[in-house]
């Protein structure tokens, strides 16, 4: 199963922990709220891309936290192997719109509490 595949699986499986579905073998429980998921994923994102940007060894942090070295191929072909990771912070500093009647755009800086910052991490596999 390549990587989106894995993605997609653990996706419906998550999604099926936070629905409300009264049930389960009679067991009761409590569900976790769709928000407050999106907010454990966040912060568990964060810290991951923390903890790897400060790990000493890279391949051990990621072996570790359990991310695939290798994706096998369900269709024949090899393996995809992992050769690069990085991370990106993107700063959002305003925005631009188009002006009525005019060709230029509007430009709106943000004031320094509105500026934000997003960070991703970028898995090469060949």
């Amino acid at each position: 199963m390549d990587i989106g595949g894995r993605i997609k699986t653990q996706q419906n499986k998550f999604k099926d922990m936070i629905s409300n579905k009264p049930g389960h073998d009679g067991i009761l429980h409590s569900h976790i709220s769709e928000s407050d998921a999106k907010q454990d994923i966040l912060i568990l994102t964060l810290e991951f891309i923390d903890g790897f940007t400060q790990s000493n060894d890279k391949l051990v942090y990621l072996k570790i936290s359990g991310f695939p070295d290798e994706i096998e191929s369900t269709s024949g072909v090899p393996s995809l192997k992992l050769i690069n990771a990085r991370d990106e912070t993107n700063w959002q500093l305003g925005t631009a719109s188009p002006s009525f009647g005019s060709a230029e755009l509007t430009y709106l800086p943000y004031p320094r509490e509105l500026v934000t910052n997003i960070t991703n991490m970028i898995f090469t596999f060949v």
